[in-house]
């Protein structure tokens, strides 16, 4: 059989593309028909408590941090939900990374769109919604928040979360959204006093980690060569490109290593680096066996500002003592007493070297933290306050931050 030519590769393309538009056109018809005459959708008394609409998989970090990590204690308090998650790990790997055309990412949104269409017709049957960031993930050309509406209008207890500040991109779509829903749950600070102008009804939750499920550090003597750990996304790893210099430099006098666990090099081809591909089991090991961690943030921006990062909370967890930008660490986190705040270069080579020759604060440091992420990132210390974001009871959400 003849082989493909890209001509005809792209007209398949443009043709998925049209797909996408006509059911797109069609699908949000019907949801403005239903926004407009939502009692012709029988609403009957909650069968259910809760109905989860992940932003992503069941292995993605948000999804697992801001509500999949409590289903276990739900089910322990008999509370009954369901979960509509929107692809699979494999999906997002195949459609988002591999596919060296965008046609099944098409297909993917059409299919998308029309299903959570469908799954939101069904809301009016739960005692209340929770859905992260928007409930048609991943689409770049929309600005009305058409199944958000329609939630709305078939449920009076829908929470919309965020836990990062991704809104850059499209903040016309999430303002809409924060606004119409009836409340929002945010991570920081940052985040909080963002959606409290748009919606006077806001919640704070901290990222949550099984702290549990790390093997604390004990022994805080150092290695040759000193490992330090870094993990991140790719997208993550510019704010390496001004750190590397310097660790170079200190190896110079202490050898060490970088320990950079992620899914490529990122492009750095540093004689320091010793990359790893990240599976649980590696970075589990990697985590134990690091005498340093960072996490540098360069830039001061809105994205930094509104997250909370989730390895700095695992460096935590497993009392690695941190050197760290002060953006988009867990709130709770005090310089000199959980973690080694930086502002400048310079002081990154200054706080690594202090942590180098100081066992005594490596310790203190590392222990600190593991101590702060139990108190305030742990699933016991969390879940009170989602069950009380979920049932909308009353709460003091501007003292708790």
């Amino acid at each position: 059989m003849k082989k493909k030519t890209p001509f005809l590769l792209k007209q398949v393309e443009r043709a998925a593309y049209l797909f996408l538009l006509f059911a797109l056109t069609f699908g949000r018809l019907a949801a403005l028909f239903f926004i407009a005459f939502p009692f012709l959708l029988k609403r009957k008394n909650p069968k259910k408590d809760f109905l989860f609409f992940p932003y992503a998989h069941k292995d993605n970090i948000g999804t697992i941090s801001r509500f999949q990590i409590f289903l276990p204690l739900l089910e322990k308090d008999k509370y009954t939900f369901d979960i509509h998650y929107t692809w699979s790990a494999m999906e997002d790997e195949e459609i988002f990374f591999k596919s060296k055309s965008r046609t099944k990412e098409y297909l993917f949104l059409a299919r998308s769109f029309w299903r959570r269409l469908f799954q939101t017709i069904g809301a009016g049957n739960y005692r209340a919604v929770f859905f992260q960031r928007a409930m048609f993930p991943e689409y770049y050309d929309q600005f009305t928040p058409y199944l958000e509406k329609l939630i709305c209008k078939l449920n009076q207890n829908v929470t919309v979360d965020f836990f990062d500040a991704d809104y850059g991109r499209n903040k016309k779509l999430v303002n809409t959204t924060a606004i119409v829903c009836n409340k929002v749950a945010v991570v920081n600070k940052h985040l909080f006093q963002y959606f409290k102008k748009l919606n006077p009804n806001i919640w704070y939750n901290d990222l949550v980690v099984d702290v549990y499920a790390y093997q604390i550090k004990t022994d805080y003597t150092i290695k040759s060569p000193i490992n330090i750990l870094w993990t991140g996304s790719e997208s993550n790893s510019i704010n390496l490109k001004e750190i590397l210099p310097v660790l170079e430099k200190i190896n110079l006098k202490y050898p060490l290593q970088l320990r950079m666990v992620s899914r490529t090099t990122c492009g750095y081809n540093s004689r320091i680096i010793n990359h790893t591909q990240w599976t649980r089991e590696t970075f589990f090991n990697e985590l134990i066996n690091a005498d340093i961690a960072i996490y540098p943030a360069m830039s001061d921006t809105e994205f930094t500002r509104g997250k909370v990062a989730y390895k700095s909370i695992e460096y935590g967890a497993a009392a690695l003592p941190i050197v760290a930008s002060p953006f988009g660490l867990s709130p709770h986190l005090e310089n000199e007493n959980d973690v080694l705040i930086v502002n400048n270069i310079d002081e990154w080579e200054k706080q690594i070297l202090r942590l180098i020759n100081d066992e005594s604060l490596r310790k203190k440091i590392g222990v600190n933290a593991r101590m702060k992420t139990e108190k305030f990132h742990s699933i016991n210390s969390t879940y009170k306050n989602f069950l009380e974001i979920l049932l909308n009871k009353n709460q003091e959400a501007e003292k708790k931050i």
